[in-house]
């Protein structure tokens, strides 16, 4: 993956060139964060990344975007699979994206290495199921920025000023991450969890001498393992409305006992990525100052992970509704997300063998700047009654110079559950963020 990401990278140095005689530098950043996790052995980290992008409009029909970064990390980890306070480093190169958008009156296509968002929520969005997630990413900024992109096309038809329909083909898997950066030793990987203690291995009858080894098995890239959906969008009156279906893979692994060799030197475990099927819609309108969002997303066909390292078959349902308003200097969103499980067989897990599950989640955010926006403060909350879970997480901005930013943030995790916020209970973190944008 990486000989084909500097490819990309490289072409979006030099593709400039030929298509355009003037063109302005690209633009970009340069981010160095510090970071440190109290809960975590007090593990510390340093991360300096260097971000650009190039947009390029040939012919009124064409826009060429192109952008990618490169990153390194320097970090004090503790936890498994690495030994207790253990320096680890690591450097990455990525692309962000590198696609093709072509315009015409009655339809439009995009192509290349890029992201696509669907939903409308706040954050959370259940019917966001293209691009896989940077849970690192996910917990210190946001959802826009945690989305990983995926190689894709996308054709749009526009069936009226009011009404298209669009199709999304995504030929090759990639996964979700927890941190891109030295992902085995991160403090967001919970892959560990796989590793089974006493009582789930002689559950499953492995000897708890075995030494444990994961084994990741991701869908191989051939035309029966690519994924895709449909999603139709119209505005009736003042609300802006879609229906849509997806069929892909799990971005995040699940643990299931792999098959050992005649004469095991190890228990394997398999992390694999089952299919799912998500059928979904979402609308949004203003109403006065307020805006009023809604989504709905039921996976007919989802996975969970049962006990004992099994995967379980069933389905689930997300629905949201959120509100929103802006005034001033301040702006205001309230998310009430219903979540509900329905498994095909009993799934055993600490709080006892059940059927089915659902609980409600309430997602509050906040923005406020100060200063003619020079200072500014976001917050971002999410709490889980039913698994006594939640997240908060506020962030302070600072404008040194027109080109200089300073950032500082905390995330707190309370309590734990099985939710997407209760398996990272203790990953608390502080960081200090300085932004330099040329």
């Amino acid at each position: 993956m990486l000989r084909f990401e500097t490819i990309l990278i490289a072409g979006a140095l030099l593709l400039p060139c030929g298509v355009v005689s003037a063109q302005p530098p690209p633009s970009g950043d340069v981010t160095v964060t510090s970071d440190f996790f109290p809960n975590r052995s007090r593990t510390g980290e340093l991360r300096a990344r260097v971000f650009a992008e190039e947009v390029l409009n040939p012919t009124p029909r064409l826009l060429i975007t192109l952008s990618g970064f490169v990153e390194g990390l320097l970090a004090r980890r503790a936890g498994q699979p690495a030994p207790a306070h253990t320096w680890v480093r690591d450097a990455i190169l990525r692309v962000v994206d590198a696609s093709l958008d072509y315009k015409r009156p009655r339809f439009d296509l995009l192509a290349g290495v890029t992201r696509v968002a669907w939903g409308r929520l706040d954050e959370l969005q259940p019917t966001d199921v293209i691009n896989p997630l940077d849970a690192s990413r996910f917990f210190f900024d946001s959802r826009s920025d945690a989305r990983l992109p995926v190689a894709l096309v996308r054709v749009r038809g526009y069936l009226s000023e009011r009404a298209s329909l669009e199709g999304i083909y995504v030929p090759f898997f990639r996964r979700g991450r927890f941190d891109q950066l030295d992902e085995p030793t991160s403090p967001f990987n919970i892959e560990s969890g796989f590793a089974p203690d006493t009582v789930a291995c002689l559950a499953i009858g492995c000897p708890t001498l075995l030494p444990v080894v994961i084994e990741r098995r991701e869908p191989s890239r051939s035309f029966g393992n690519a994924q895709g959906g449909a999603r139709f969008n119209a505005t009736t009156g003042r609300v802006d409305w879609s229906l849509g279906a997806y069929r892909g893979f799990e971005p995040f692994g699940f643990g299931a006992v792999g098959t050992p060799a005649p004469s095991p030197a190890f228990r394997p475990i398999d992390v694999v990525h089952p299919r799912f099927t998500m059928v979904g819609g979402d609308f949004e309108t203003v109403r006065g100052q307020w805006g009023l969002r809604g989504e709905l997303a039921a996976f007919v066909d989802d996975n969970f992970q049962g006990s004992a390292l099994r995967i379980v078959k069933g389905s689930s349902v997300d629905a949201g509704f959120g509100v929103d308003r802006k005034a001033g200097d301040y702006r205001i969103s309230a998310t009430a997300l219903f979540h509900r499980e329905a498994y095909n067989e009993v799934l055993s897990s600490a709080l006892g063998a059940d059927r089915s599950r659902a609980d409600i989640s309430l997602i509050l955010s906040g923005d406020r700047s100060f200063a003619r926006e020079r200072y500014g403060l976001r917050t971002f909350g999410v709490y889980n009654a039913s698994e006594s879970s939640g997240f908060l997480r506020a962030t302070a901005t600072a404008k040194i110079r027109d080109n200089v930013g300073l950032e500082g943030s905390g995330g707190w995790f309370v309590g734990d559950g099985r939710d997407i916020v209760g398996r990272f209970g203790d990953s608390d973190f502080l960081y200090a963020r300085l932004k330099y944008y040329f």
